[in-house]
């Protein structure tokens, strides 16, 4: 009993030594590869609270960070559903229903992990 003891202590201590189990909390993408940050996602364009109107051209511009590339996007509104699945895109004011819009970036990884981020606008 204290031989096998004594094993498996020298096999932890060996896997320790080796890197094999980090005590950190960062996620390892496998044995030789960087470590996988979290998927952050932001929306740059347009600023929450925005009014849109008159026809005006409307840029949409979102952001991902981390995770494992390439990435999919998809945006959606409240009223309108799906409206793009590419990172960004421009729309005119006047193509949009009126109202008041909780407008959503969905973005996934080549992982399957994903994030999403979200503003509201006001089409008149």
């Amino acid at each position: 009993m204290k031989g096998i003891m004594i094993s498996v202590l020298i096999c932890l201590a060996a896997c320790f030594a080796s890197g094999c189990m980090d005590q950190g909390s960062e996620v390892k993408a496998g044995p030789s590869e960087e470590p996988l940050s979290a998927l952050a996602v932001v929306i740059t364009s347009p600023a929450t609270g925005s009014v849109l109107s008159g026809g005006e051209r409307v840029s949409f511009d979102g952001e991902a960070t981390g995770g494992k590339l390439p990435y999919t996007y998809q945006w959606s509104s409240s009223l309108d559903g799906t409206i793009s699945i590419e990172r960004s895109f421009s729309k005119l004011s006047s193509d949009m229903s009126k109202g008041r819009y909780v407008i959503v970036l969905k973005v996934t990884d080549d992982a399957g992990a994903s994030g999403q981020a979200s503003i509201t606008v006001t089409v008149l």
